[in-house]
């Protein structure tokens, strides 16, 4: 008798992908080469050509969207989940399918033949025995052993898993045992029967305990296969592991990090002339929501003004908070702020305004963010992790040369690094632009903000990211600087007028193009000693003749015909723990390094060197 064969198993891939993350919140819509992670594990499970159908399935309407404007198929929960595996057990309950490969969204490089390897084990003789498999790889490297990040697994002599755990397994108490130790890749293929049974099956004291989810099926006594996988990949669970993922895109040659076709978001609204700061109202009003109020945030220097107070529209319930900006914007500050708005009133605030100059408008720019978005503001410092739009907004500058009016990103100090807001919700609803309002700015501080304008200018023009929409903003607001600080025939009312322009266009080139050197050391100076932004972007820049030095000459020509003198010898008694602080906050820049230096930017600036320019200044 002919044996009967068996039908062709149905098999698809769903990657669970929640938006938010302990370690690294906001990781799956972080930019590899130019697409988010979680796009290109989508993409890499698919060209694998193994499944019949890849599905994403989220909770967020963000990596929904961007999967199905990538064309790719998404799934959105319909519950709140604790783990991938229920999230993908809710998607699954109603489909015809035999096999389903659980692919983490955090693995863009995912293989097809690690996935080919954990789908072989159900053509295996031992196959009805299976419930599900899964993949383990051999590590030797005892730092990654012991990480608890690093879920390793232990298997009988058929390579069926008998636990897993975030510690060491098995413990070498003897030393001379030619052990092997091996790491969980999270890749699993469910039959769909075992992944229903854990979708209704409660969690366990051990799985509750590591934090392992697979641990759930061993208690239950379902049975695991392991395959062994001798690739690596890469895991994104870090800021660090991403900036490693990029170095792996460019070495194969996939894509550049600098993606050339971002899609970046602009003000939406501005007016600009004299007086028309007395248009806030009709702006405001029909942006207003019935009993909530707006919140003004102002620079405490207007405090004794009446003549400019007078002039805020307050209406009803809405509240005015003044702001020092003697020192820069901190996310404890955001926090603070956002809590007692949060506790003063009932309903969510029709809009936050900033009147001031940079720090006060990042400030305005990171409470709207975070009065709709959960958690603290130092959890939200990089690229693209802000989930949910902002609040309206709305800039109203009384310094120019920033470009904070036009800018992606507000920038705050953290408890550990001084880092931007950068996404799309960052950008002011509204800005205003009165060159009234910049009139009795001291000479130092004018000095100081035109040349953040200059310095965006120069680093973008001479940067590797420099694109014709870069350069057509960046080019204009060089010529605009150097006729605003050279030119001594110019009035102060059009000087005013063109540093506004300039501080606008000087924005708009570095919103799709990148900073440099004198920005990523400024970061650093900023953290460790306080130094504001301009002044500190202006010591810097008068050390870096190596970089760019055309335009430090100007700098310095500058300099010179306002009688500005920088401080000296600001770095001369910092101790090492400091300093090596300082460079590590430069360092950790690395967009702004590769603008800078180009891709192999590593081999051209360390440690050693960085500390040798702080020493100059």
């Amino acid at each position: 008798m002919t044996p009967k064969r068996r039908r062709p198993l149905k098999i698809i891939a769903m990657i669970p992908a929640r938006y938010g993350a302990s370690r690294f919140p906001g990781k799956l819509m972080q930019d590899l080469g130019g697409k988010p992670v979680i796009v290109r594990t989508y993409e890499a499970a698919k060209a694998t050509g193994l499944f019949d159908a890849v599905y994403v399935v989220t909770d967020s309407d963000i990596i929904f969207k961007e999967i199905e404007w990538h064309g790719g198929q998404a799934i959105m929960s319909q519950k709140e989940h604790d783990c991938g595996t229920d999230r993908i057990a809710e998607a699954l309950a109603d489909m015809d399918v035999d096999i389903v490969v659980n692919v983490q969204g955090d693995e863009p490089f995912t293989s097809k033949e690690g996935l080919a390897q954990v789908l072989s084990v159900f053509d295996a003789p031992d196959a009805d025995r299976i419930d599900l498999a899964s993949l383990m790889t051999e590590i030797q490297d005892w730092r990654e052993i012991s990480d608890p990040n690093a879920v390793k697994v232990v298997v009988d002599k058929e390579n069926y898993a008998l636990y897993f755990s975030r510690s060491p397994i098995p413990y070498p108490r003897d030393k001379n045992t030619a052990v092997q130790y091996f790491k969980h890749k999270g890749i699993y293929a469910f039959r769909k029967q075992a992944l229903l049974d854990f979708y209704n099956l409660p969690m366990t004291i051990l799985e509750a305990t590591e934090k392992i989810e697979c641990i759930r099926f061993l208690e239950y006594g379902k049975r695991i296969k392991m395959a062994i996988s001798n690739t690596q990949g890469i895991e994104i669970d870090t800021p660090e592991d991403l900036v490693r993922a990029n170095k792996v895109l460019k070495e194969e040659k996939r894509l550049p990090i600098n993606n050339k076709y971002r899609n970046f978001p602009m003000v939406p609204k501005v007016v600009y002339g004299k007086g028309c700061f007395e248009q806030l109202a009709s702006i405001l009003g029909p942006q207003r929501k019935e009993k909530a109020p707006f919140i003004y945030l102002v620079d405490d220097v207007f405090q004794k003004n009446q003549q400019l107070i007078q002039r805020i529209p307050l209406r009803f319930n809405d509240k005015l908070i003044f702001i020092s900006s003697f020192e820069e914007p901190k996310t404890e500050q955001v926090d603070v702020l956002v809590k007692s708005i949060k506790t003063e009133f009932s309903y969510r605030p029709s809009g936050i305004i900033g009147i001031g100059g940079g720090s006060i408008l990042d400030l305005a720019k990171a409470v709207a963010i975070m009065l709709t978005n959960k958690g603290q503001a130092s959890e939200y410092q990089g690229w693209d992790l802000v989930k949910n739009k902002a609040v309206y907004h709305v800039g109203i500058p009384t310094i120019s040369g920033t470009g904070a009016e036009v800018s992606r990103t507000t920038v705050l100090t953290g408890p550990e690094k001084k880092l931007g807001i950068n996404s799309d919700f960052t950008p002011f609803d509204q800005v205003v632009l009165d060159p009234e309002l910049t009139i009795g700015v001291s000479k130092d501080q004018w000095f100081y903000t035109g040349m953040d304008c200059f310095i965006h200018c120069v680093e973008s023009l001479n940067g590797t990211f420099l694109n014709e929409f870069s350069k057509s903003y960046g080019e204009k607001a060089y010529d605009l600087c150097k006729e605003i600080f050279l030119n001594r025939d110019l009035n102060d009312e059009t000087a005013r007028e063109k540093l506004m322009m300039a501080s606008w266009h000087g924005g708009m080139s570095i919103a799709y193009s990148q900073v440099g050197v004198a920005h990523a050391m400024s970061y650093g100076l900023s953290y460790v000693l306080g130094v504001k932004h301009g002044i500190g972007n202006c010591i810097v820049f008068d050390h870096l003749e190596d970089y760019y030095p055309i335009d430090v000459a100007l700098f310095k020509q500058m300099k010179q015909a306002h009688g500005i003198e920088l401080p000296q010898g600001i770095c001369k008694d910092l101790t090492e723990s400091q300093m090596d602080t300082m460079v590590k906050i430069g360092l950790s820049l690395v967009p702004l390094w590769e603008n800078a230096l180009g891709p192999d930017w590593e081999s051209k600036i360390n440690a050693e060197k960085l500390k040798a320019l702080y020493a100059k200044m």
